[in-house]
């Protein structure tokens, strides 16, 4: 019997997780410098939750089932929702407030490249006032952690506000439902063809209208030359050129106003953005967010504005190249079959991991040549060899398996003899 995951889930491997784990090191320490707090939200929540603000529709993008209560859950399908339900509760915390999570989601999406139905995110959120300096932090933030990841980011922003100002008064679409249905439709423009998507929405839009709004969201680049054509469309940049501004100020200059960027999740209300690899256009966007004001009043906490990112931790992996360095491992092996000596050895790996030290043991009963070759092969630092003659003098034999010269040393010095041996080593490959 063949045992296999659903397509679009997969397992971590090992080489994987550490990869995970360098992203979740740069961005533990974008956080400590930007000083956002971390949490994780639940994994689940009420499906009611999930659809106060997304609407019913939700239940097609996600997971989520009966428990044997008979209660409705949903898997989370973004920690956003989450941490501003745990925001809103906390009325004693006083704004601005700053919050980041490095935690799994999951949605019912079609599998693509760099694109999983499990997968991590990392995620930052900006509660307090409604104003420019704040989008322009969390704008920021993924700037700098892309830079310290070893990539520099292009950022593109686009303004829901704007876009629903020009289907309102330019198209003449002013229920809410068609206009939200407009927006998703430019969201979907990198997916599908312009005759997939009209079909998508007989009642919403007619073809003459789309076609408008498409060649409308063609406007992109100079912050200065898209708030001319926005000008001269009767609409107003204003709320965007602030935010730009305030990242030249900030040193992030690679920026690029594009009215094609919305974002698919209903609860953005202004800015939006994301951010792309130059190298790797074919990832998509690296990260997104936005300003999301109308959320935190789903959970009762219409005094408090928000702003967040988040972006897909495998696809950050991708943009990336993160090479990692072998461990300077150390085996402690004995010499010969004595159980005594075995359990020497033992006691010896287990002292220098005490010291932080990277250092493991034979456990599978093989001969010395057989752990040497093995160790060779697995590019280990040192074999120990812990033999009756060595140890009658308190001491152990060590051998370099890169040059294969052996030394005697002391047992009292082995591990001060191996303490600046780093016992593992993450460096970063793409430089900036």
């Amino acid at each position: 019997m063949e045992f296999s995951l659903p397509r679009g889930l997969r397992d971590i491997s090992p080489e994987d997780s550490e990869s995970f784990e360098i992203i979740r090191a740069a961005f533990t320490e974008t956080c400590g410098i930007f000083d956002y707090k971390l949490m994780e939200p639940s994994s689940l929540e009420l499906l009611e939750t999930m659809e106060a603000k997304s609407g019913p529709g939700i239940r097609d993008e996600i997971y989520f089932f009966k428990d044997k209560s008979g209660r409705e859950l949903g898997l989370r399908f973004d920690l956003t929702v989450g941490i501003t339900r745990y925001v809103a509760s906390k009325r004693e915390l006083s704004p601005p407030v700053r919050i980041g999570s490095f935690a799994s989601v999951w949605r019912y999406d079609e599998p693509q490249y760099g694109k999983y139905r499990w997968f991590y995110q990392w995620d930052v959120e900006l509660f307090g006032h409604s104003n420019p300096e704040a989008d322009a932090e969390v704008i920021e933030f993924s700037s700098r952690l892309f830079q310290k990841l070893g990539t520099r980011p292009r950022i593109s922003i686009g303004s829901r506000k704007i876009l629903e100002a020009y289907i309102r008064n330019n198209l003449r679409i002013t229920e809410e439902a068609k206009i939200l249905d407009a927006m998703r439709a430019v969201d979907k423009l990198a997916k599908k063809n312009f005759e997939q998507i009209v079909a998508e929405y007989p009642s919403s839009f007619s073809r003459e209208q789309f076609r408008k709004l498409v060649d409308f969201v063609k406007l992109a680049g100079d912050s200065s030359k898209v708030a001319t054509a926005l000008w001269e469309n009767g609409l107003d940049a204003g709320t965007l050129l602030p935010i730009v501004d305030s990242l030249h100020s900030r040193g992030i200059v690679d920026v690029e106003l594009n009215l094609s960027i919305v974002r698919g999740i209903d609860y953005y209300t202004d800015m939006v953005f994301e951010a792309y690899d130059r190298d790797n256009p074919r990832l998509g966007a690296l990260c997104g967010g936005g300003r999301y004001d109308s959320l935190p009043s789903v959970y009762g906490r219409s005094d408090l504005a928000a702003t967040g990112v988040a972006g897909g931790v495998e696809r950050a992996m991708l943009a990336v190249n993160l090479s990692k360095s072998s461990p300077e491992r150390i085996f402690v092996a004995a010499a010969g079959s004595d159980a005594g000596l075995r359990l020497k050895a033992t006691s010896i790996a287990a002292e220098l991991r005490a010291e932080g030290i990277s250092a493991q043991s034979d456990i599978a009963g093989r001969s010395l040549r057989k752990i040497l070759e093995a160790q060779s092969a697995a590019g280990a630092k040192a074999v120990v060899i812990v033999g009756e003659r060595e140890l009658a003098t308190n001491s152990v034999k060590v051998k370099w398996m890169s040059t294969g010269e052996e030394e005697l040393v002391p047992t009292s010095e082995l591990r001060t003899r191996f303490k600046n041996i780093d016992s593992l080593v993450f460096s970063q490959g793409k430089e900036n």
